[in-house]
């Protein structure tokens, strides 16, 4: 998996439309890193979206909604205290 994608590649990678990925960047879901003047996704991104990406499908919930409860489970996971 690359460090970064674009939004053409992220969209091809994950079998998904352009418009998917731009409504959850419109929603402050999803924000890319900016290289160069160029908008670059990082595969922390990619992989998230690809986890919520199965959970709307097993679910039959919303890609916006999934997406929140992926990166809701993400920030659970990498605050939790550790032992």
């Amino acid at each position: 998996m690359p460090d970064y994608y674009n939004l053409q590649q992220l969209a091809q990678t994950l079998g998904i439309a352009e418009t998917n990925i731009i409504e959850l960047q419109e929603k402050g879901l999803l924000q890319p890193k900016v290289k160069e003047g160029r908008p670059f996704f990082s595969s922390r991104q990619a992989h998230c979206l690809r986890a919520a990406l199965r959970w709307a499908h097993k679910d039959k919930i919303d890609l916006q909604d999934a997406f929140a409860l992926v990166e809701a489970r993400w920030l659970a996971h990498t605050n939790a205290p550790k032992d």
